[in-house]
């Protein structure tokens, strides 16, 4: 079974479970009366007083009449429906009586006024214990706010509780929300634990709301989150205003007709910024005409709450509820059609609405039944807030990852660009070093190929090789082709003079030509052995075949050679330029990796910065490789620029202890003219540079930072003036077999 399934089948039994009321086990006022005699006031501390009261239409009076009749609170929530004029308003007076058979060992009772709507007095054995409003007074203002008054000690086993009740505001006359009656203590507690609850309920909705309209501001205005938000903080207002205490606690118990209009102003506004949020979410589904033509009916009554006047606002409420079902309807579709095409975020949002749309629902239902329990929103907007955290929490994950993901797309683009400035400034030094094997493998394929046609040419001219005389051309090219150096200028002329003597000495002929063909093979000397063959009349066809062979061979290893330096440069180059944004960790030798770059960077190293390295032979490191080649040509190159190209640049391999940690390090040293004091705070900044404009990206330090972070290493400077040395710490992540020395 999938999870959100199993989520709704939760939070569906946690509903029927706690939420329905279960009044057929609370304490029932029967034809006027409430026995508590064999309750167990501790066992139902508080409960709403449900039942039969004894109601006396059009009079304030104690004592029933024959005018007298019993109506079944809260079924009965207009008085005119008690008397059969259903035609009129329920403006004017009436009175509702119960008497309550209290238990033994009376504790403190209170009754609570929920919510009357109309101006209230209530008495306890016809004495006055409190009030709700003013009945006397035509001018005081409509008082909303939920009030406990205390029930006086008695001695008696029976008291009468008589409410004289004068409506000037509401529709519907009479108690609409029953009383809750109860200890006192127990009632208070209950007020605190509701405000509380409203609180996190209302707080939890204004970090929604603040966090959509976060992203409106942030992500290119996106209505969608504006909607959000003003739905967020309409239910806010809509949880105080229909709360407990809370609003009132800030406004005062003055502001009664201001909570009343902020009430149903949040409760049809909110109806209306949910249907746009969805609709943002869910405009393939149904017409945009058809919200906005909604939209405008439903703003009349909004107006309405703001400029109208109470009766007119409470005379045409029911009407709007009427008027909201079918948005409500609406919104189900829409939600139902989101979830089935399995949108972003289908599970959580979906709940979370459905849940929302169930309560608001239910309560409107309801109050158009005139029934005014449950009420079910607070619960609706709870699981509402739930299941958009958990929404919330995994958008912002996802928005995390997606941060780091392109947060690796600018550091790679960073790095490339860097790397191909890098190799734009080396551009004409490496375009040299590969030129020059592939000259001298032009130069000498030229000179193999004229080596060869002149042997062609010559093979008719040449005797065959006896078995006396093929050790001597063997042992000719094996002297030539183990010689590492040819002598030149000086040295060569002295050393042709040497062979031409001691060959005139025997009588040779050719003597002149033999010496000079010695000496250009780099044969150090003459073997005695030699000289009886030179003396044959065959021997210049042998020396001249041997040359012949000897220069082809060196010839190929001359190729060989340089087509292995421009494969060496080239698999640089290769190496340097990949990067691999998704790369694994790699382990290599630190000294492996310089070597590449040296290779690339050679060409800029030879015209006058005298190379030093000191490469330790320590244990291989765990990293990124691509990136440290980047960070090795940075600190290379910055090296050799801040030299104008002439200096000495040191780079050593070892490795330290750091902070009982093992570390291996890189440090490179130039003989530049160094940093001063006053920005060597800021050379790791990014576009910070003191390159002349179009020399320098001052990205190069900066990425250089952000690698060796990323590789939970520390980049360190020491610059004097002429000397500056950048030190890079890389840690051991696998700490076997590492060499343990003191540390710098």
């Amino acid at each position: 079974m999938k999870v959100y399934i199993k989520i709704i089948l939760f939070f569906s039994f946690t509903f029927f479970s706690f939420c329905i009321p279960q009044k057929n086990t609370l304490p029932h006022i029967i034809h006027g009366n409430l026995d508590l005699r064999q309750i167990d006031i501790q066992k139902y501390p508080n409960f709403p007083l449900h039942g039969e009261w004894r109601f006396s239409p059009g009079v304030f009076q104690f004592e029933t009449s024959e005018g007298s009749h019993l109506v079944s609170i809260p079924e009965t929530p207009n008085w005119n429906d008690s008397i059969g004029n259903k035609n009129k308003d329920g403006f004017g007076i009436g009175t509702y009586q119960i008497t309550i058979q209290l238990p033994e060992n009376t504790p403190k009772l209170a009754i609570h006024l929920v919510a009357m709507h109309s101006d209230c007095q209530i008495f306890q054995d016809s004495k006055q214990i409190g009030e709700f409003g003013s009945i006397d007074d035509e001018s005081s203002s409509f008082e909303k706010m939920p009030r406990v008054f205390s029930l006086k000690p008695t001695e008696q086993s029976t008291i009468k509780l008589t409410l004289l009740i004068k409506n000037r505001f509401y529709k519907y006359g009479g108690i609409r929300i029953p009383p809750i009656f109860g200890l006192e203590e127990s009632i208070q507690e209950n007020i605190r634990i509701s405000i509380l609850q409203e609180a996190l309920l209302a707080g939890g909705l204004v970090f929604l709301g603040l966090y959509q309209l976060g992203i409106y501001f942030t992500r290119k205005k996106v209505l969608g989150s504006l909607y959000f938000f003003l739905f967020c903080i309409l239910m806010f207002f809509q949880i105080l205003s229909t709360g407990s205490q809370s609003l009132f606690l800030v406004v005062g118990k003055e502001m009664g007709e201001l909570v009343y209009r902020t009430d149903l102003f949040t409760e049809y506004a909110g109806v209306i910024a949910g249907l746009f949020y969805i609709h943002c979410l869910t405009k393939e589904y149904i017409p945009q005409k058809f919200i906005y033509g909604y939209s405008l009916l439903i703003l009349i009554p909004i107006l309405n709450t703001i400029f109208g006047s109470l009766q007119s606002i409470s005379r045409y409420h029911f009407i709007v509820l009427g008027l909201i079902i079918p948005i409500l309807i609406v919104l189900f579709y829409l939600i139902f059609c989101y979830i089935k095409d399995k949108r972003s975020g289908f599970i959580y949002l979906g709940l979370s609405v459905i849940f929302l749309i169930g309560a608001a629902t239910n309560d409107i239902v309801h109050t158009l039944l005139h029934k005014t329990e449950p009420s079910f929103l607070n619960i609706g907007l709870l699981l509402f807030v739930f299941f958009q955290s958990l929404f919330l929490s995994k958008h912002i994950s996802g928005e995390i990852v997606s941060a780091e993901i392109k947060f690796k797309d600018v550091l790679f683009q960073l790095i490339q660009s860097e790397k191909l400035s890098s190799i734009g400034m080396t551009v004409t030094s490496v375009a040299h070093e590969i030129n020059s094997p592939l000259s001298a493998v032009i130069l000498t394929s030229d000179s193999i190929r004229d080596n060869i046609s002149d042997f062609f040419r010559q093979l008719p001219e040449l005797e065959s090789i006896s078995k006396k005389s093929f050790p001597f051309v063997l042992s000719l090219i094996e002297h030539a082709m183990t010689e590492q150096s040819l002598p030149t200028g000086l040295e060569f002329r002295q050393k042709k003079g040497i062979f031409l003597n001691e060959l005139e000495k025997h009588q040779i002929l050719y003597s002149d030509q033999y010496a000079e063909i010695f000496v250009t093979l780099g044969i150090l000397e003459i073997p005695q052995d030699w000289i009886q063959l030179l003396s044959q009349y065959n021997s210049k066809s042998l020396v001249l075949l041997a040359e012949k062979i000897v220069n082809i061979l060196l010839g190929t290893n001359a190729i060989q050679t340089s087509a292995n330096r421009a494969i060496k440069i080239a698999q640089a180059l290769k190496n340097f330029t990949h990067f691999d944004p998704k790369a694994e960790i790699k382990t290599i030798q630190l000294s492996d990796s310089l070597h590449q770059i040296l290779t690339i960077l050679q060409g800029s190293l030879k015209h006058g910065v005298e190379l030093k390295t000191n490469f330790v032979n320590i244990p291989p490191i765990n990293c990124y490789p691509d990136e440290l080649n980047q960070v090795w040509t940075n600190m290379i190159q910055n090296a050799i620029q801040s030299m104008n190209g002439k200096g000495n640049l040191t780079i050593e391999i070892n490795q330290t202890v750091l902070k009982n940690n093992p570390f291996a390090y890189v440090s490179i040293e130039d003989s530049g003219p160094g940093v001063s004091k006053e920005i060597l705070d800021k050379i790791f900044d990014p576009f910070f540079t003191t390159k002349p404009i179009g020399q320098g990206t001052g990205l190069g330090l900066y990425i250089s930072k952000q690698i060796i972070e990323k590789h939970k290493g520390i980049i360190d400077v020491i610059s004097t003036k002429g000397n500056t040395k950048f030190i890079v710490y890389l840690p051991y992540l696998d700490k076997t077999n590492v060499i343990k020395n003191e540390s710098v």
